[in-house]
């Protein structure tokens, strides 16, 4: 599970909503895995949150419900939400829950 980062955009020039967000999850020293979300308009420094886990399968468990609300962001927000930047490990978690866009902008 250690190793997976995964940054999204949410474009609607016609609602002036730019949104960024990413997530990075790694071990640290003491053998946790944490979670740190990165959020904002893009082009702004935006604000970071981190969680910690003790186990895989928690931090799978969290990234999958944050994802989840990634993907209801069309009908929250009015902006749907594309992958900009993915680790191989985190590629099993998105393919099913959002759309991947790898073209520049």
């Amino acid at each position: 599970m250690a190793g997976v980062m995964l940054e999204l955009r949410a474009c609607a020039p016609e609602k002036n909503r730019f949104r960024s967000w990413r997530i990075e999850i790694d071990r640290d020293l003491f053998g946790l895995l944490n979670a740190r979300i990165t959020f904002g308009r893009i082009g702004t420094t935006g604000r970071t949150r981190r969680w910690d886990f003790p186990t895989d399968a928690e931090a799978a468990r969290f990234l999958r419900a944050k994802l989840r609300r990634r993907a209801s962001g069309t009908r929250r927000r009015g902006a749907v939400y594309r992958v900009i930047d993915a680790s191989a490990t985190a590629m099993p978690f998105i393919e099913t829950l959002l759309s991947v866009d790898r073209s520049p902008e």
